[in-house]
């Protein structure tokens, strides 16, 4: 067996090329044509687009644009709202890699970020765009909120923004995740409310400590969607029930505590073990069967969970672990799915050290270790895989079996890495 040390690996073709190319502008044409197809998808969304008179006056020039992630698709109503092209966005790496899309995010003026790491050659490219007048538009949480509240938002986010001294605008999204939840692939119909606000006005600059400004600017950007939602239902209606697919997110039943058990059927979810069972409505309400559900929401359900993960992988026993398929990107010829492809398949493991994986990769048996000091997020997806930045480093993990562990895997890897970084734990507990 051989022991690896992950480090950086050598930039291969595309993505030299797409970092390394000159920011500019992107192409007018192609942006009117994004801006109208977006708008236009808005519509069907039911999105209504409201703008503060500040906002209107710092969008006549260069600003950052912060926008929140409460679902899938925010990229639609940020360029159907902002009505403008001269702006560059800041986008996952692995979301670059897709046949027909790599060439149009070029010429777009997408920017590549590795999420949650410190990456210089974005930093780079997005001060070059600032130096050449153009609007950035940043998604600070980095991924969509997996319940419809805020996640974390990088320190180094607050950092560029007082280097450029620029106007800040905010984009708030109303609705938006019951629109389209993290936990399924339906769409609802219902009702977004896109807002467009100043954040931070430049003279602010001048009357605020960068920790002024960043206190401020949270305040702001904070959200929560089923308090926001609690004074004025809006019905949301898809195709299947509101709560298809609400295992995927919430692995702990509150009265048996056993784990992964929960199962859901038309409009009902029900635990195998103790049988407690819930439904959901078309406003997001839970209404449990006959047992007491100590949460309003699925927010607060979801928090439960973290809090008691916390205190488990404080154990020297904890210990998690599952088979699994570790992928890559290949960078040297586009496809579909990201240009995701496998390179092996073994042992993911997890204790309140970091990740471990042993097995088989690019033809060679290998043991793979991630620090948990630099493990910031194992990020789950509907696909049943997890994804991981790790110092400068893609990789996916595919789960072979018990598939639904995947949200604790994520939230698990959070709190763990939480134990060796005060500065993001800090940033944490401000939204948690």
């Amino acid at each position: 067996m051989v022991k690896c040390k992950i480090e950086v690996g050598k930039l291969k073709d595309l993505h030299k090329e797409f970092v390394n190319r000159k920011i500019k502008k992107p192409n007018v044409v192609l942006g009117k044509m994004v801006c109208f197809v977006f708008k236009q998808l808005s519509k069907k969304r039911n999105v209504e687009f409201i703008y503060d008179d500040d906002f209107l006056e710092i969008n006549k020039g260069q600003m950052i644009l912060l926008c929140q992630h409460r679902s899938h698709d925010d990229y639609f109503y940020v360029f159907g709202g902002l009505k403008r092209c001269d702006v560059n966005i800041l986008v996952g790496y692995q979301n670059i890699f897709q046949k027909y899309v790599y060439t149009l995010l070029k010429h777009l003026g997408v920017i590549a970020k590795m999420l949650y790491q410190p990456d210089v050659q974005a930093t780079v490219q997005m001060m070059r765009a600032v130096k050449q007048g153009n609007t950035i538009i940043i998604f600070p949480e980095g991924i969509q909120s997996t319940s419809g509240s805020t996640h974390p938002i990088n320190p180094a986010t607050m950092k560029f923004i007082a280097k450029t001294k620029l106007p800040v605008g905010l984009l708030t999204l109303k609705g938006s995740y019951f629109t389209k939840p993290r936990y399924t692939t339906d769409i609802k119909k219902g009702k977004i409310e896109a807002r467009f606000t100043c954040a931070i006005k430049k003279e602010d600059y001048d009357n605020y400590s960068t920790d002024e400004l960043y206190a401020k600017l949270l305040e702001k950007f904070k959200y929560n969607e089923f308090e926001e939602h609690e004074n004025n239902k809006v019905a949301f209606i898809g195709k299947k029930p509101n709560i298809d697919g609400l295992d995927n997110i919430i692995f702990k039943c509150p009265h048996c505590m056993s784990e992964y058990k929960f199962t859901v059927e038309n409009d009902k979810m029900r635990c195998e073990d103790c049988g407690f069972t819930i439904s959901m409505d078309e406003y997001y309400d839970i209404h449990p069967v006959e047992k007491k559900l100590p949460f309003k929401n699925i927010d607060e359900w979801y928090k439960w969970q973290r809090r008691t993960l916390s205190e488990e992988i404080k154990s020297d026993d904890f210990v998690m672990s599952t088979q699994i398929k570790i992928g890559k990107v290949n960078t040297q010829k586009l496809g579909p799915n990201y240009s995701l492809e496998y390179k092996g398949e073994g042992t993911l493991s997890m204790n309140n050290k970091g990740l471990t994986y042993k097995g088989s990769y690019f033809g060679q048996e290998v043991t793979l270790e991630f620090d948990a000091n630099f493990v910031y997020s194992l990020t789950m997806s509907l696909q049943y895989d997890l994804d991981l930045y790790y110092k400068g480093e893609y990789f996916n993990f595919k789960l072979l079996e018990n598939e639904k562990q995947v949200a604790k895997w994520m939230v698990a890897a959070e709190e763990i890495h939480l134990l060796y970084d005060k500065d993001w734990k800090r940033v944490s507990e401000e939204v948690y």
